[in-house]
């Protein structure tokens, strides 16, 4: 051997480094690309395994197709509609067949023009309540009680605690931590690849809902679909969060969304201005006001504007992300036994 050489610790020669290089490492450019590489395939990877769809998402899938056959019967029989209903204690015509009798005495020659002033008012008034009531009926209840307070947030956590939560549940999650990228790199990536099933379930299943309702649903889509797009965002988010924080997310979600959501968004005050479901009833009311869907009671309920209430669901998106963020890169996750 060579003298004037170092020597390695298995004492070998420390090949030289030229200085210009700065050694083996890779130029920046590639370690950008590589980590952009290495996060894209988590996204697709994340995806593939949302697609193996667990036992809450078939769940919720057959309870939307329960929900849909219901609305669907309903179309059939003109549920929706006030066409078929009577005065009270269902004695006399319907509220279209007095309409429709109102027309008959305005044709009679000898009848005073006044006479007939009112009762072309009148016949109007009752025909224009029936034309839109199907849409006010199928609001509240296919809309309002059925979809946002029960569907929307069922189609959420089936999914959104699943992306953590099934993780920690496997043990794949220490091994995916081991990997090459930061914290808040897979906290993001995890949470992309999660948005498209859960706003395809979320804005498919509304979609299917409406379509079941015939017209008064496909009205109910056109103006009611960006309100389900933003609670979804924040739905997800939140659930989402609740996977990084429980090892049990799942518990914690239905908790929330089916004790606490309720309980909170039906109270009086500005309590309920914590709630997802207040917001995006908000943004519903803002876009049908024109076909007179309104709070029951507004001094109680106290709504906020629609942009509002779209600025707040954007805001909290990104709230709940930034706090699962930093959540998930502090923590400490052990293999569950």
């Amino acid at each position: 051997m060579e003298t004037g050489q170092p020597l390695g610790r298995a004492g070998g020669v420390t090949p030289r480094m030229p200085a210009e290089s700065g050694g083996l490492a890779p130029p920046a450019h590639l370690v950008t690309l590589s980590g952009m590489r290495a996060w894209c395939y988590l996204v697709w990877l994340s995806w593939q395994r949302q697609a193996r769809a667990s036992q809450m998402v078939w769940i919720a899938v057959g309870l939307l197709a329960f929900a849909a056959a219901l609305a669907a019967i309903f179309t059939a029989k003109g549920a929706w509609s006030m066409r078929s209903w009577r005065w009270p204690y269902r004695q006399g015509p319907t509220f279209l067949q007095w309409a429709d009798a109102m027309q008959i005495v305005m044709s009679v020659p000898d009848a005073s023009a006044g006479g007939q002033g009112v009762q072309a008012a009148l016949a109007a008034a009752v025909r224009g309540v029936v034309e839109y009531s199907g849409f006010a009926i199928f609001s509240h209840w296919g809309v309002f009680l059925l979809f946002l307070s029960f569907l929307l947030p069922l189609f959420n956590l089936s999914f959104a605690t699943e992306a953590l939560g099934g993780e920690r549940e496997s043990n794949c999650l220490i091994w995916l931590l081991s990997r090459p990228l930061p914290r808040w790199a897979i906290y993001l990536g995890k949470f992309v690849a999660l948005l498209p099933w859960t706003l395809g379930l979320s804005l498919g299943g509304f979609g299917l809902l409406c379509l079941a309702g015939g017209r008064p649903g496909r009205l109910a889509f056109e103006l009611y679909w960006p309100a389900v797009l933003a609670a979804t965002l924040a739905f997800s988010s939140l659930f989402y969060l609740l996977g990084a924080w429980f090892r049990r997310p799942a518990v914690a979600a239905i908790v929330y969304a089916f004790f606490l959501e309720v309980i909170l968004g039906n109270m009086p005050g500005y309590l309920k201005r914590i709630s997802i479901g207040f917001y995006t009833r908000c943004m519903m009311f803002d876009a049908a006001s024109a076909f007179g869907i309104h709070p029951e009671r507004p001094d109680v309920f106290l709504p906020v504007e629609g942009t509002t209430a779209l600025a707040v669901l954007l805001g909290l998106t990104l709230g709940f992300l930034g706090i699962g963020v930093v959540l998930f890169s502090r923590a400490q996750y052990q293999e569950m036994v």
